[in-house]
């Protein structure tokens, strides 16, 4: 996996890392007014990567308010526009309750890991 650092602050790390072909965003800390630009820049950059998918990996995410979910709705559109698939990893009710209550969850690929994530991008054998 290779790996390359982003932003690392006090309230934010983003990494992207190189899984499979697939490229992951990596967010720890706080998605916040004063950091979702660094997360939304990361993802930019990984859609215009190659490969065909972009995952974002937001395990470990401790704070995810309204802008984070404005960051995920504007990454879903990014993905859109660069026809890729998108996937988010969220696990902990920190992320994920937010996504549900505003029906969010109803529009993104929804994993609790990222083996999940990249599972659901393998093709299913045919029989």
């Amino acid at each position: 996996m290779n790996e390359d650092q982003f932003r690392e602050s006090p309230l934010l790390t983003v990494r992207a890392a190189d899984v499979a072909g697939v490229v992951v965003i990596v967010v720890e800390g706080e998605i916040d007014v004063d950091t979702a630009d660094e997360v939304l820049d990361a993802l930019r950059a990984g859609f215009s990567s190659g490969g065909p998918a972009l995952v974002a990996d937001l395990t470990g995410v401790s704070f995810f308010g309204s802008t984070g979910i404005s960051t995920l709705i504007t990454a879903h559109e990014l993905a859109d526009e660069h026809s890729k698939d998108f996937h988010v990893v969220a696990p902990h009710r920190a992320v994920r309750r937010p996504l549900q209550v505003t029906g969010v969850a109803d529009v993104l690929l929804l994993h609790d890991s990222v083996d999940e994530a990249l599972s659901a991008l393998r093709p299913v054998p045919s029989e």
